[in-house]
């Protein structure tokens, strides 16, 4: 993760449990999280996106969430609102149980702070 930017990347048709972790030392900025659905979702399950911080769940902070089948998602493009600073040992974390298997991509994208 030298580079000015990378991104973490899944994809599948099971549960979403994809990670951008900062390395120890360095300083990131979130810029944003994107996810595609083959089709939009029926059951109500909330995809989410949270800043796992270093420091312990006491800190962990819930940036974003979204029922998938209530709003009939299938593309979604995530901006924090404010900027995002990850200290090494952070990770942002995107979860979505996808019960009904929907075949997703989903990108995790920072950038060196």
């Amino acid at each position: 993760m030298s580079a000015s930017s990378y991104t973490a990347e899944g994809t599948g048709s099971g549960a979403i449990a994809t990670s951008l972790t900062v390395p120890v030392g360095q300083t990131y900025k979130l810029l944003h999280v994107t996810l595609n659905l083959n089709v939009a979702a029926t059951t109500s399950e909330y995809f989410t996106i949270t800043w796992n911080k270093e420091a312990g769940l006491a800190y962990d902070v819930r940036l974003y969430t979204n029922d998938l089948a209530t709003t009939g998602t299938t593309d979604l493009v995530w901006y924090p609102e404010k900027e995002t600073k990850l200290k090494g040992g952070d990770a942002v974390d995107v979860a979505w149980f996808n019960t009904e298997s929907r075949t997703y991509g989903v990108e995790i994208t920072a950038e060196r702070a």
